[in-house]
């Protein structure tokens, strides 16, 4: 008897080996440019609150994925990230932090190589600085040149004096990029946007993109809510929201290295109308869906207090 049952496990051991999906740490490394912002760029995480993945056996973070996914392991943070992750994206960033160094040493030579620029709206001598052109793969210059068919709806400093456009000060280039890029394809989708960007080159959306980054946002003028600010950094653990700290920053900056976009200081009316476009499905650019699955919990009311707090940021 003890030899059949050996011999069972055996098979069943063999047959899961074989049906295994083999990670690939290149492509892991890829992937995880969203999961920068709470575990960090290598794994090593920039915030007690958050697991250090670095050096973690690649099995035992499959499963964890697996689980948060199937819902066996709940976390209202985890469970939209999961949500859209094949076995292979699975595989995949679980051998790229299964590579890394656990060593802290990592965050630090990590946060050393991208350094943050902040410079005052028209400062431009500044930010043409063999440093700044280093850091933005856009010419700051050519972006303030090509930036006047944008000043009627986002300002000539990015700074919006419309409340139901965006202000674009401030916010990280890759962000920008790859919202001009969605606008000319289409996956994003805006009549007036879609116009403008359909011109627009590469190097077009660099240049402005650069340009805007590094301009200075306004505070934010909206009126703050306590319900709205219980949201953003604590979520909703029985609806399944999960808290925008993680992803937008403590004020609202965003993380621009992750893509996630600056809150910070935008009007109201633009706010509400993105958030209500990812829970209607209209606005369906957001990687993994992450937003989607997030709006799609929010009500009305959800919305308005969540909106009058980020703006006040």
């Amino acid at each position: 008897m003890k030899k059949i049952i050996l011999s069972l496990l055996l098979t069943v051991g063999a047959i899961s080996a074989a049906n295994a999906v083999e990670g690939n740490a290149e492509a892991g490394k890829a992937k995880a440019s969203v999961c920068g912002a709470c575990h960090g760029a290598t794994g090593v995480n920039p915030s007690p609150t958050y697991p250090d993945l670095a050096g973690q056996h690649a099995a035992y973070l499959v499963k964890q994925l697996a689980d948060f996914k199937s819902g066996a392991r709940t976390d209202v943070m985890m469970a939209p990230m999961a949500a859209n992750l094949t076995d292979q994206d699975m595989a995949d960033l679980a051998a790229f932090y299964a590579s890394q160094e656990r060593a802290k040493a990592t965050v630090a030579s990590d946060s050393a190589s991208s350094p943050s620029i902040s410079a005052p709206a028209g400062d431009i001598e500044l930010v043409t600085s063999t440093s700044a052109k280093a850091i933005f793969a856009g010419d700051v210059k050519s972006g303030q040149a090509k930036s006047a068919m944008c000043v009627a709806c986002h300002g000539a400093d990015g700074n919006s004096p419309v409340p139901m456009y965006p202000n674009l000060a401030g916010q990280s280039e890759k962000y920008l990029i790859k919202q001009l890029a969605h606008f000319k394809s289409g996956e994003r989708k805006n009549p007036v946007m879609a116009g403008i960007a359909a011109g627009l080159s590469e190097t077009d959306m660099k240049d402005l993109s650069a340009f805007f980054a590094v301009q200075a946002s306004k505070a934010g003028a909206g009126e703050t809510s306590k319900v709205g600010q219980k949201l953003y950094f604590g979520g909703d653990a029985k609806k399944g929201i999960s808290a925008c700290v993680a992803c937008h920053g403590v004020k609202g900056k965003g993380m621009s290295h992750a893509g996630f976009p600056a809150l910070a200081g935008q009007n109201v009316d633009y706010l509400k109308t993105q958030l209500v476009s990812f829970r209607k499905g209209s606005r369906a650019n957001d990687r993994n869906s992450m937003m989607q699955n997030i709006a799609i919990k929010l009500s009305d009311n959800d919305i308005e207090e969540l909106v009058k707090y980020m703006s006040s940021l």
